[in-house]
């Protein structure tokens, strides 16, 4: 068949239609591949993807903007598919946009490709980071161990110091209860020989008379009895077939068959020492010396000083206990001797109950500021030396009895002084008690 019947529009028609058919398969072709180079690579990266979620825990941060870049991309690729749908749809037109089309594809798919290049870079970056954290968390484990076990080797060393010190605690425990015992028994030995004493207070003498207004009164002891100045005596009476002790008393004046004492405690104003009271001394006996034996560490005062007291009262100081011994005076630390005592049936008296007894000086303190009166005549020691130990001794001396005078210093014959003293309730003290003054250089 001759072809010479075609026209040759039809022809040419034909051989553009076919350009263009080829042209546009040619197109078709170019963007399957690249269609499918993108799906390759989304495929790739989507395999990224499930490898970089290994790290999910420490990259939870970036899923997200990985995730709208993939949303992003998705999106794209719809849009390519519509332009491309449209492309068969409008070929001609696609023809002359093409060019243009396929610059803005390839620019996005450079920035597409800058972005991911850019994300692997930043997931690279994050897990070296998070392999630094890793290392840094392993050593600051391994630090928190070495730091645990050094306080737990302190804890033990500070157990074993406190079982060293709870022993040493039950030990001074054991030791205090053991002191604890001793003073018990000491306690009650010494209570039971107060009431000893008490049940065996005998009569030393009586009052004659008694100054209730001045504090002082009369006993019929003197000098022919072996009295001295400074004894001190309890005043007891029988009452109801029971001794009931009234007070105490201290000589300061003695004549021949007499002796004037001054009231150092009334312990009942309602039941005062009136005349045929007794008087009762164990240190003091008219007829009889008495022995005494000092053993132990004393609080007020010395052991030699104790036992001028004593001798001075008229009784004789021993070193040891025999049948003889008349009293124990016993300080701390004189078990033995208070066990030897007991044995032997001597009585035990404490420092306190023999400074009840004898005479002794008194440690009077002179405070700064204190008002003092001298009142009396002073023989035993001089006024101005007594004087002159107050003055120094920051205090001032003043010539009578008033309201706001702090001590009354009296000598002989201050007995109205010494009423009004007692009426305003200032302290009294004797002469005899400055007598140490003579002594001092």
């Amino acid at each position: 068949m001759s072809d010479s019947g075609t026209p040759g529009w039809l022809k040419g028609l034909i051989i553009v239609f076919a350009i263009a058919s080829a042209a546009t398969f040619g197109l078709y072709l170019y963007r399957h591949s690249e269609d499918a180079a993108l799906l390759e690579q989304y495929r790739l990266l989507k395999k990224d993807r499930d490898e970089l979620r290994v790290y999910a825990p420490r990259l939870e941060a970036m899923i997200a903007p990985l995730d709208q870049q993939l949303v992003t991309r998705r999106t794209k690729i719809a849009s390519v598919a519509e332009l491309e749908s449209q492309t068969m749809q409008d070929v001609s037109r696609l023809v002359g946009e093409s060019a243009v089309h396929t610059q803005a594809i390839t620019k996005a798919m450079q920035d597409e490709a800058k972005k991911y290049k850019q994300v692997s870079e930043d997931a690279k970056n994050r897990r070296l980071e998070l392999k630094q954290e890793e290392d840094r968390a392993l050593a600051l484990e391994r630090d928190f161990d070495k730091r645990r076990f050094e306080t737990r080797e302190q804890i033990e060393a500070l157990s074993k110091e406190l079982e060293v010190v709870k022993r040493d605690a039950r030990n001074a425990n054991t030791v205090a209860d053991q002191r604890i015992g001793e003073l018990d028994d000491r306690i009650g030995q010494l209570t039971q020989q107060r009431e000893l004493n008490n049940r065996e207070l005998r009569s030393d003498g009586q009052v004659l008379a008694s100054r209730a207004t001045d504090g002082y009164v009369v006993i019929d002891r003197g000098q022919q009895n072996n009295l001295r100045k400074g004894t001190r005596f309890v005043i007891f009476n029988r009452r109801g077939g029971k001794l009931v002790t009234k007070g105490s008393v201290e000589v300061i004046e003695t004549e021949a068959r007499m002796a004037t004492a001054r009231v150092l405690e009334e312990r009942d104003a309602n039941d005062p020492i009136i005349p045929g009271d007794h008087l009762h001394n164990p240190v003091y006996n008219p007829s009889d010396v008495k022995i005494f034996v000092l053993k132990g560490d004393f609080a007020k005062f010395s052991a030699e000083e104790l036992t001028r007291f004593i001798t001075d009262s008229g009784a004789k100081v021993e070193k040891d206990l025999t049948t003889a011994t008349d009293y124990l005076v016993a300080g701390d630390r004189a078990q033995a001797a208070l066990d030897q005592a007991s044995k032997l049936g001597i009585s035990i008296l404490s420092e306190d109950q023999l400074l009840d007894f004898v005479r002794y000086e008194p440690r009077f303190t002179v405070r700064a500021g204190m008002i003092a009166v001298l009142e009396g005549k002073f023989n035993q020691v001089s006024a101005s030396k007594i004087r002159a130990f107050v003055e120094k001794s920051g205090g001032t001396v003043e010539g009578s009895v008033r309201s706001g005078v702090n001590v009354l210093i009296a000598g002989e014959g201050a007995s109205a002084e010494i009423a009004k003293a007692r009426a305003l309730g200032i302290t009294i003290l004797d002469q005899s008690q400055f007598s140490y003054l003579n002594d001092k250089r």
